[in-house]
């Protein structure tokens, strides 16, 4: 009897044990895993793959701040995710950007509203 009831002990301290190890090595290796910042995937200049645009660049900068032709676009990004990007200009239009291949970006013009393909160039 009384090793029936040392055995139940053991056998419940250790699965206590094992759930806590798991719990302890899953919190440290969510901690250890670097987050890269979302923008980092749009940042770079784009040139337009549109056929009456073929001058047309498009730059985003570490800073947040986009440029056409270099010229600066009043705004600021309001949502930046690995999936998209939204900077919304100081009429309160917004600009959506995806990432659809490795350098190959869609961008939504609200105010326009059409899609412009842009190639990565730097």
């Amino acid at each position: 009897m009384k090793l029936h009831r040392y055995i139940n002990y053991l056998l419940g301290f250790s699965v206590a044990a094992s759930l806590l190890g798991k719990s302890v090595s899953k919190k440290k290796n969510t901690r250890s895993i670097p987050t890269q910042n979302p923008l980092t995937l749009y940042i770079g200049t784009w040139t337009s793959q549109e056929k009456d645009q073929s001058h047309t660049f498009l730059k985003i900068t570490i800073e947040g701040k986009l440029f056409i032709n270099d010229l600066p676009i009043d705004g600021s990004i309001t949502s930046v995710s690995n999936q998209k990007l939204v900077f919304t200009d100081h009429f309160g239009y917004e600009l959506i950007a995806k990432r659809e291949a490795n350098n190959t970006l869609s961008f939504y013009d609200d105010a326009d509203e059409k899609d412009y393909l842009f190639v990565l160039t730097e």
